[in-house]
This record gives structure tokens, sequence and C-alpha cells, in this order.
């Protein structure tokens, strides 16, 4: 955006009301700088999600976390039972991420990251950022997540298996893991052993409880170095094409959930309708849909952040020296 290499669509957008009204509102933040749409949001979004295997919970004779508090006071319960609170594939790193993610959210709301986002000198230093921060250690110090989180890797789908086959009461992951769970895991979705829900709020934090992370969409730009005729050939496929009702149906149709309003009329066919529709309506919602942060940053901030993280919930380094290492690749 700011070498000026992709056109601005802020105009074509309040030209075409109609368009901009179709898409969830939510899905703009990842697609906007100082203001200003760069790019078309698109196809479908996939939030981070609590999952819960209920028979878990009954061993224990518990409900569902409320609260962070209540996530806290679960871990030794679950583990006198003998199964590990949260299943984690630490090795993968940008699994880590997603903790931090909601609980800076949670406890200080978009803003904090956007500080970080927006290039603003020491804006990990903030204060709700270094209690996030040490929130997670916590968990961590607790024995929160299952023995040897950080050599189990998310890309073999092993940390989803802890969670279905009964070693792991819970995990945090991306909307998409719903669909290798119902295909991989025998009878654990379509037996109604799943539970999910939106991450909890914690207590005395200032983040909305309706906010979520992760994917709020696709994103397609337009090159400012394309012709006028090339530049209105891709403005007509973003009125069309991308957003019609027929791309929604096909989108539904692979178990997923566009990001056009009124999609939801398509999931009564879904045998994953109920899952569907607690997607889309965190979707409708939520007011801040927090981009992933891997994503949002530069290549090398973003590799900096994955390392500091994995060093994070390895106990290596204190959130004040997080933070201090983060503050150094701001803007870089």
């Amino acid at each position: 955006m700011q070498a000026g290499a992709v056109e601005d669509l802020t105009p074509w957008f309040d030209q075409n009301p109609a368009v901009k009204d179709k898409l969830f509102p939510s899905a703009f933040g990842a697609a906007t700088v100082d203001g200003k749409i760069y790019a078309m949001p698109c196809e479908t979004l996939q939030p981070i999600v609590l999952y819960y295997d209920k028979r878990a919970f009954e061993k224990i004779g518990a409900q569902p976390p409320q609260t962070w508090g209540d996530i806290l006071d679960l871990v030794p319960k679950f583990n006198a039972k003998g199964i590990a609170p949260f299943s984690l594939g630490g090795q993968s790193r940008w699994t880590n991420m997603m903790w931090l993610e909601f609980l800076f959210d949670r406890i200080g709301g978009p803003e904090i990251f956007q500080a970080v986002f927006d290039g603003e000198k020491d804006a990990w230093n903030n204060p709700l950022a270094i209690q996030a921060l040490g929130e997670v250690q916590k968990l961590v110090k607790a024995d929160g997540f299952v023995k040897g989180f950080s050599s189990i890797t998310a890309d073999s789908n092993a940390d989803q298996a802890l969670l279905y086959t009964g070693k792991a009461a819970m995990m945090l992951h991306g909307g998409w893991t719903y669909g290798s769970m119902s295909t991989d895991g025998g009878d654990f979705v379509s037996g109604g052993n799943l539970g999910y829900m939106n991450f909890p709020p914690v207590d005395g934090g200032k983040g909305d409880p309706g906010n979520t992370v992760g994917n709020p969409g696709q994103y397609m730009s337009i090159s400012s170095k394309a012709t006028p005729e090339q530049k209105e050939i891709a403005k007509k496929f973003f009125a069309g094409a991308l957003i019609d009702d027929t791309s929604a149906k096909e989108w539904v149709g692979t178990g997923a959930v566009p990001i056009l309003k009124g999609s939801d009329a398509h999931f009564a066919a879904s045998k994953d309708k109920d899952f569907l529709t607690f997607v889309y309506n965190i979707a409708v919602n939520a007011k801040s849909f927090g981009q992933s942060w891997d994503q949002a940053l530069s290549p090398t901030a973003a590799e900096v952040l994955l390392d500091n993280i994995s060093k994070l919930f390895q106990l290596s380094i204190s959130p004040q020296e997080f933070a201090t290492n983060m503050n150094a690749v701001i803007g870089k």
C-alpha cells in the first residue's frame, strides 16, 4: 500500500454500496490501511474456535469455561483425571500464536495489536500486552497443555487426534479443523461429542467477548499498474461472480462459510449446518475480526514473532523480553 503498488478501492466501494453491504463488515479490517480499503474481501472466513470434548467434561462433572478464570480452574481437574487440558501442536508455532491473539483482544481489545500493525514505537510494551503474555505463561506453568506440546506438529493433525481420541479435553484451533475431525475422528463429530464455542472473556478485560481472530477472508487487490480496461474487468468480477449466490452455494457445499451476508440460507441442506451457523453468527456479531498476526505483519517481523512465541511458551523468555524483542522489529 505504502509503495503504491495496489489500487485504492475506497472510491469504488463508495460508488457501489450494494457490494460492500453484501460482505461482513468485520472482513474489511484486514483490507484497510489508514482508513482506505485496498483489497476486496472474498471467499470464506475461518475464525479460531475453542473446541472441546463433551465426554471429557462429563468425566470431571464440569461445564465448558465461561471465563478465562474457569479455564485456569479446569486445568488441575483434567490433569487429575489423566486428561491433558489442552491439545497443542506447538512445534508449528502459529498454533501458539492463536492463544496470544485472543488474550490480547480479550484483555485489551483490538487496539493493542493495531498499534503494532500501525508501527507505533514500543507498542508491545503496553501493560495490557505484558499482562496477556503473562497469562499464557501462567497456563503453561499450570500444565495446561499436553506434555511435549512443543514437539507436536499441527501439519500432521496430531493435535486434532489428541482431542478426538479423548487424550485432551480442549483445543484452540482454526475453523478448518472441523472438517478434518469429521473425516478422521470416527464418530467423534457425527456422534455429537464435539463441542465448540468462542474464546471466553477475561475478567476485567476491555475486549468485546464477541470479537474473534483468525482469517476474516481472502483478499484480492488490483495492481496500480493495470490498464483502465483491466481495472474495469476486475471490478466487474468483484461485483459479480465473486459474490453471487452460486458462489455462496458452492462454498457451503465444501463445508465452509462464505464471506457473504445471507449465505446461511444455504446451510439447511448441509450435515454441518450447526457448525456453519455457529461460524456465521460469530462473523455477523464480531465488531472486530483480527487477522492472524503472521499474515498481518511483514515476513521479517512475522518470523521474529513466531520464534519469540515459541520461546515464550517454552518459558525461556519473560513477557518483558518478548516485548523488547518484538519492539525491535516494529515497522520492519
